[in-house]
């Protein structure tokens, strides 16, 4: 295991970067899920809201005291008191329905989640707070793939209130592991912080959420199967690579 002080400035400055860009992600999905705590349809599914957003915000906590510690002499604040927020864009506002909420929760959680089984041991205590995050999320997971599958099978209009988010979603996350041979992401794997590149990312969150989307028959940009995922061209001209987002195309 690799103490923290033993890594190089360029490694550390990386590493806080990826824990700051999860750590803010993860506290948007919190902010935006938590005002359908009163909202979902029924009391399991708001109850289950208030519970995944409390939990949302407390890994962001928990990952936040250690990007302070690998900037060593430079001060971090919360994210909604920095003028340079890491979010995707799926996460700029409210949630405007339930069906999105889900999709959002599925996809975006999802490749945060991936990014963090990637991470290599720095030392023992991030790694038991990344665990911890892991387990967490496994329900939320299970959540969401349960919501979106009631809203597919049993609504009315539920397949036409989930559909126009999920190839939007689904191509930001794809976006978000950043493009084949991205410096920064080969700098990590290079000096043993990250096991992923950005491709294989890519393919661990395709093997997680594309059998449940498409199990359901859903449409997506997206071809092959577990381990062998192609996808459609993705839309790098609007690439954001400093706030790792997708900027949104004017009308």
């Amino acid at each position: 295991m690799t103490d923290v002080k033993e890594l190089d400035r360029t490694t550390a400055d990386g590493l806080a970067n990826l824990l700051v860009v999860v750590g803010d992600n993860k506290h948007w999905m919190a902010k935006w899920l938590a005002q359908w705590s009163v909202g979902a349809p029924g009391l399991e599914s708001a109850v289950a809201a208030a519970a995944i957003a409390q939990g949302h915000f407390g890994q962001a906590r928990a990952l936040f005291p250690f990007v302070q510690q690998f900037l060593f002499d430079h001060e971090i604040v919360g994210p909604e008191e920095r003028t340079r927020r890491y979010r995707v864009s799926a996460l700029d506002e409210p949630f405007g329905s339930w069906a999105q909420a889900v999709v959002t929760l599925l996809l975006v959680d999802t490749g945060l989640n991936v990014v963090l089984r990637s991470l290599h041991e720095t030392q023992d205590e991030l790694a038991r707070r990344i665990g911890r995050v892991l387990d967490e999320s496994r329900f939320y997971r299970d959540f969401a793939a349960g919501r979106l599958a009631d809203l597919t099978t049993n609504w009315e209009h539920g397949r036409a209130q989930v559909e126009p988010h999920v190839t939007p979603i689904l191509v930001e996350m794809l976006c978000w592991f950043g493009p084949p041979g991205e410096a920064g992401v080969e700098h990590l794997v290079a000096n043993d912080v990250l096991t992923l590149d950005n491709d294989a990312m890519r393919q661990a969150f395709l093997d997680d959420v594309a059998p449940t989307l498409l199990e359901l028959d859903y449409r997506l940009p997206v071809g092959g199967g577990p381990g062998e995922w192609t996808w459609e061209e993705l839309p790098w001209d609007r690439w954001n690579a400093l706030q790792r987002r997708l900027e949104v195309s004017n009308p």
